[in-house]
């Protein structure tokens, strides 16, 4: 070997060796398989010798059984010219009898006839690697990947699971990180005790969890997670259940992902649909998911485009709310739409719930109430106007704008609009946390003299039950509820106690979704003093509603 080295390269490699005690270097003539190895290497890893002979007998007989195929697998490419190039991470056993991590970079020259002739690098020790999470005993997330990546190398498929537990945030903030740690051991452990023969189980980063099923088809990836489900149902921890839930998606593989990171990213996708729907069950990738993704991004970032650029793209409409005892529109409802060239005939259902995500619709929700007031100081300034209130929206997070207030009413003031001709609806979205904030974030604008409504009432937390506790004035009955008195009596008779109801409180009714005269009739008989629908009219431009309702009053 020493044959091969004149002495300036064997000092050089002296030198090198000596630079590190955790990278150890090496050169070898693959002509007659012999390889020196620094005096490091020698005593670390116990190879008896600086020279090895046959070199790759003597070092793959101490590379742990689970990795020597990734090993071979590398130097196959090199023998076939696919590269030259040498990186691979193995186990290594040590002098001590214990594996440990190396990663072994080095480079091939070949011969004039394209044989491997001379091949040198490093080997860096890597330590113990944790394969096992410390927490909960199950194996990690590279172990997931190593398992995964060894699936696909054998040509053989099977379903790769992500499952996200719900609200486990919740236990560290109540309980703190050690209960916390506590819970997902125990979840492991339940995992563990009820899963298939075959299936394995990883901790993945934070919450989530892992599933992999050699060859496993859509039915047994849905029988592990119903397995699962039940098990959390008697989930104890410290002599106390604790009750939770989780999402799941889930890839197979080969045919939706033939790559390590394909099929990661696959699966956060998946499980992002489970949560978005509320999917139970698992949520199987589909290539339209992916689509799906790909343009909810690039929503994003033309939404953030136009926010960006004075608020290019955003218009509002106006939908009348009309008057019952007299017929005329003494109200509008104000509405967002936002047009792109690239999006054609896009909803506010789909770009609305990304404005919310993005927090985007702190600046836009400020930007409608500015153009809302200017245009009713317009009309004002043009004579007589018969449009006493203007309703707007506003989601959770915009009450949790603690400037909103301040400027809402800054801008009643800049355009000479008296407080109680404004009205604040609010979306389903700001009844998702505690009443006593909401209550109280609510009441300082009450205490400006604005109105408060409560849109969709009738679902979901709208109910007689919150009317006790939020500051309101005007009841939006759910277009649905009044679309169904034209069925039985006894829906007819549900709307009715609600009207009456409200009116013995001092709280004025207004019925949406009226779209006929038999619905019309209905709800007037039973004194809801205002109407909104498309019998009346639909949204309206604002050029357009002023030459019907303001112009021609």
């Amino acid at each position: 070997m020493d044959s091969m080295m004149n002495e300036y390269d064997s000092k050089l490699f002296d030198v090198l060796a000596q630079s590190s005690n955790r990278t150890f270097f090496f050169a070898s003539n693959m002509k007659d398989n012999t390889a020196r190895w620094s005096k490091g290497a020698v005593e670390y890893f116990g190879l008896g010798s600086e020279i090895l002979y046959p070199a790759d007998i003597e070092w793959l007989k101490r590379i742990h059984p689970d990795d020597k195929r990734a090993y071979l697998k590398d130097f196959e490419d090199m023998a076939n010219h696919v590269s030259a190039y040498h990186d691979v991470e193995y186990r290594m056993l040590n002098a001590e009898g214990e594996y440990v991590w190396v990663n072994c970079k080095g480079y091939m020259t070949y011969d004039d006839e394209g044989r491997m002739d001379f091949f040198a690098g490093f080997v860096t020790n890597m330590g113990v690697r944790n394969k096992i999470d410390p927490v909960t005993g199950l194996w990690t997330l590279q172990e997931f990947r190593k398992d995964v990546e060894d699936l696909l190398y054998d040509s053989k498929s099977g379903a790769a699971v992500m499952i996200g537990l719900k609200n486990f945030k919740r236990i560290n903030d109540e309980h703190g990180y050690s209960y916390g740690d506590k819970t997902l051991y125990a979840i492991a452990h339940k995992m563990l005790s009820v899963r298939s023969r075959g299936t394995r189980i990883y901790r993945m980063d934070g919450s989530d969890f892992a599933l992999l099923i050699e060859g496993g088809s859509c039915e047994e990836v849905g029988r592990e997670i119903e397995k699962l489900r039940q098990a959390f149902l008697t989930l104890n921890v410290e002599q106390g259940y604790v009750h939770l839930d989780f999402r799941a998606g889930a890839v197979l593989f080969p045919q939706n992902g033939k790559y390590i990171d394909q099929i990661m990213s696959s699966m956060l996708v998946a499980l992002e649909n489970a949560r978005n729907k509320g999917i139970m069950g698992v949520s199987f990738y589909t290539e339209e998911m992916r689509l799906k993704k790909t343009r909810l991004l690039s929503l994003r970032d033309a939404m953030r485009e136009s926010v960006n650029d004075n608020f290019r793209g955003f218009l509002i409409v106006l939908q009348p709310i009309i008057d019952s005892r007299t017929g005329r529109g003494t109200g509008c409802e104000t509405l967002l739409r936002w047009e792109d060239e690239r999006f054609p005939g896009i909803g506010p259902m789909e770009f609305v719930p990304i404005l919310e995500d993005t927090a985007y619709i702190i600046p836009v929700g400020k930007w409608i109430i500015d153009q809302v007031l200017r245009d009713l100081r317009e009309w004002e300034d043009q004579g007589n106007n018969p449009i006493e209130k203007v309703h707007v929206n506003v989601s959770y997070m915009q009450l949790h704008d603690d400037d909103l207030v301040d400027y809402t009413t800054g801008k009643l003031e800049e355009y000479g609009i008296a407080p109680e001709r404004l009205v604040l609806e609010l979306t389903e979205s700001c009844r998702i946390g505690r009443i006593d904030e909401l209550t109280g974030r609510l009441q300082k604008f009450k205490d400006r003299g604005i109105g408060i409504a409560l849109d969709d009432f009738g679902t979901g937390y709208a109910s007689l039950a919150v009317l006790k506790d939020i500051p309101t004035d005007i009841v939006k009955l759910d277009h649905t509820m009044i679309r169904s008195v034209v069925g039985t009596e006894k829906e007819r008779k549900l709307i009715e106690f609600i009207i009456s109801f409200c009116n013995n409180v001092g709280i004025i009714v207004c019925a949406e979704g009226v779209e006929n005269t038999t619905i019309m009739g209905i709800v007037n008989a039973a004194g809801a003093e205002l109407l909104q629908g498309y019998y009346f009219d639909k949204p309206l431009r604002v050029e357009e509603f002023y030459r019907k309702y303001v112009k021609q009053m």
